[in-house]
């Protein structure tokens, strides 16, 4: 409950800030903001580079978004009421961002730390296949396939299709009944795993504040667990997400907050994009008081994050944070292959990469086939996108930025046909839980390649 005055404060600026349409705030303080700023602040990226290295350039970045935040707030859709900080709340905020945090507990807990650019110390290691739906019958054993990984430090998990055979009605008794079967099957696959301590981040099943509120309670999610709580839209919220923001302040949670706008939107392209996800990650901190930040910048029409406009986005404004404040950044990787596809491993190459040799602390994924095929995941890729992101911690950007565009050559002929690969009883065997000699092949093969590239994977 340490952080309840600040609560109280954030609930009175929801119901007593200015009112303000929906559809002004889009257009004037978040697309016409972005635009200003990025002109003011001459945010423009060389394009003949993936990741930037220009620290300049990230430096106005961040005072951007700083101006931005300042200028738009965040607006709640439930009150219509903006939520608007001056420019000191925002910084005495920042300051009181935590530079670690123990997450999990027992042998199992682990420490999570803020990373500066080109850091040497490996970044956290977060595995699951975030979003994608599996039936009850799989869930379970694909669970274990990433909890058994010993490179994954924290899970996160799928989608349940169903629970006890129902549908898993948003707003309903069979929300808190899918939320408690999420938490069940979890804490049973990390105990078969050996692991049962690991921090799990709750609470997919949780769509709504009911099952989320319900799942955080006595004998469900623990305060040592991360509680994710969105962002939704550009720099909006609402009042279920302020509801799971009160429960997991008073339980101490540790809160992931995460923000994941649309390239192409609001925010315009990749230099807008870029201070767009980094006011996010400030109004993270400002609004909802998170441990960790959390970003998947997403294509319009793709759906993925391993576009190279958005890896250049995500190069800078992780950038950005790592030199400018304390925040304990995390991205995530989202791409559009599949089990079964070295197209799925050359993504985790590129994303990986960018994101650990630019600073930030955790690297989440893997959202195999961007999280829309059912079943089509496995602790195969997490195990592979885990060792990238340590094996890149230390390296120079610019030597990073020559293994990334190897890689995204390597994808980017085939990213619009969406190759999403085998389900997972295809690359896995169901029962023994270990992957099949030709999932194992293609890793052994594209990590040789990445070896190649320069990328130290042992």
């Amino acid at each position: 409950m340490q952080n309840m005055t600040r609560l109280m404060d954030i609930l009175d600026r929801s119901y007593n800030g200015p009112l303000t349409d929906e559809h002004e705030f889009d257009l004037r303080f978040v697309a016409d903001g972005i635009a200003k700023v990025v002109k003011k602040y001459n945010i423009k990226f060389d394009k003949s580079h993936i990741i930037q290295t220009d620290d300049a350039l990230n430096d106005r970045v961040w005072q951007a978004a700083m101006e931005f935040f300042e200028y738009c707030g965040i607006y709640n859709t439930s009150t219509q009421r903006r939520m608007i900080f001056t420019r000191r709340e925002i910084e005495d905020a920042i300051k009181a961002a935590p530079a670690q945090a123990i997450i999990g507990e027992g042998a199992d807990a682990r420490i999570e730390y803020h990373r500066e650019v080109e850091d040497p110390r490996p970044p956290l290691i977060v595995g699951g296949p975030i979003g994608t739906n599996l039936n009850e019958e799989m869930y379970l054993p694909v669970m274990q396939s990433y909890i058994q990984e010993s490179v994954i430090d924290t899970i996160t998990s799928g989608t349940l299709m169903t629970t006890h055979g129902r549908d898993p009605r948003t707003k309903s008794p069979l929300e808190i009944v899918a939320a408690w079967e999420e938490v069940d099957l979890l804490f049973t696959a990390a105990k078969r795993a050996g692991r049962p301590g690991m921090a799990i981040g709750a609470v997919q099943m949780g769509l709504s504040d009911i099952g989320y509120l319900s799942a955080i309670s006595r004998f469900g999610y623990r305060p040592c667990d991360w509680h994710m709580i969105a962002l939704v839209g550009e720099m909006k919220t609402n009042n279920e997400l302020l509801n799971k923001l009160a429960h997991s302040v008073r339980q101490n949670g540790i809160i992931h907050g995460f923000y994941n706008p649309i390239y192409g939107g609001l925010a315009g392209g990749e230099e807008g994009l870029a201070v767009i996800i980094t006011a996010g990650m400030i109004a993270l901190q400002v609004v909802y008081m998170a441990v960790q930040h959390s970003t998947c910048p997403t294509h319009p029409s793709i759906f993925n994050d391993t576009a190279p406009q958005i890896l250049r986005s995500v190069s800078v404004s992780t950038a950005a944070i790592s030199r400018n404040s304390n925040i304990m950044s995390t991205v995530m990787t989202s791409p559009v292959g599949g089990p079964l596809t070295d197209t799925l491993l050359y993504e985790c190459v590129a994303m990986a990469t960018t994101a650990s040799s630019c600073g930030v602390t955790q690297i989440l994924g893997v959202r195999s086939a961007v999280g829309v095929v059912p079943h089509h995941c496995t602790g195969l890729e997490a195990r592979f996108n885990g060792e990238v992101g340590r094996a890149a911690a230390g390296l120079s950007r610019d030597s990073a930025n020559t293994i990334v565009e190897k890689a995204v050559a390597k994808y980017l002929p085939v990213m619009d046909t969406k190759p999403v690969g085998r389900p997972f009883w295809e690359a896995y065997n169901p029962i023994t839980i270990k992957p099949r000699q030709d999932w194992l092949d293609i890793y052994d093969r594209v990590k040789e390649e990445a070896r190649s590239w320069g990328l130290p994977l042992t």
